[in-house]
């Protein structure tokens, strides 16, 4: 069973009208943020907010979502654990398909030097817009925040104590005198 997404607004397809651009704004609440926050492991989340522009292109059935989103993050810093807030802000555009037989063909190849990526397939006619953002939103997270003048090797100078796990530590004690 999949769980639902934490911060949801469903889009239904067959309410676009082809050729015409259609505006949504999306807003997540305080539990929404909350619960993203726990989803992706943020200290706190706030302000997420998304604004979408939605055409349908009449010649296929390929929806195109261009819009930008914004969020203020605390993420923990991976050296000292101190808070480390960042505002996200980014532009994004990708596209849908209600056919996913011809986007993912089993023969197709994917140049990972083009500026489009493959379409997304959507289900049922519908589009989550919430979780769209979210999506958008945990690709922009630093996988490895660092809270300013904070570095490893002053906290291990710091500290005095050099790593104790040292995975090639095990291979000087098998080496003979006769290797050296």
């Amino acid at each position: 069973m999949v769980a639902a997404p934490e911060f949801s607004r469903l889009l239904e397809v067959g309410t676009i009208t082809p050729d015409r651009e259609r505006r949504e704004k999306v807003e997540a609440t305080a539990e929404e943020c909350a619960a993203l926050a726990r989803r992706f492991d943020l200290r706190s989340l706030s302000g997420l907010k998304g604004n979408l522009t939605i055409l349908r292109i009449s010649e296929g059935k390929l929806i195109r979502v261009r819009g930008d989103m914004e969020a203020d993050v605390v993420q923990s810093c991976v050296v000292s654990l101190q808070d480390v807030p960042a505002r996200i802000q980014i532009p994004f555009d990708t596209s849908f398909t209600e056919d996913g037989e011809e986007v993912f063909d089993a023969d197709m190849e994917f140049d990972l030097e083009l500026e489009e990526d493959p379409h997304e397939v959507m289900y049922n006619g519908i589009i989550d817009m919430g979780e769209l953002v979210a999506q958008y939103l945990s690709l922009e997270l630093d996988p490895y925040p660092r809270a300013p003048g904070v570095s490893l090797a002053a906290q291990l100078a710091e500290t005095g104590t050099a790593p104790k796990n040292r995975p090639f530590q095990v291979l000087q004690g098998l080496k003979s005198e006769k290797d050296e």
